[in-house]
């Protein structure tokens, strides 16, 4: 049972690390894109950065 977890530790981890380091450079593309075509307004900022401006 305790090999599962830590298994599934190992996969996961890396998984969210790069989810979250990928995550700038894909928000910034989706602003460029809302930008260049116009239309509504969500503030796409990434979630440290919006933590640190708060």
């Amino acid at each position: 049972m305790i090999e599962h977890v830590i298994l599934g530790a190992f996969l996961v981890i890396p998984l969210v690390i790069v989810v979250f380091l990928f995550s700038d450079e894909i928000i910034e593309e989706h602003r460029q894109r809302v930008e260049a075509g116009a239309g509504h307004h969500v503030d796409w900022r990434h979630p440290v950065r919006s933590f640190l401006h708060h």
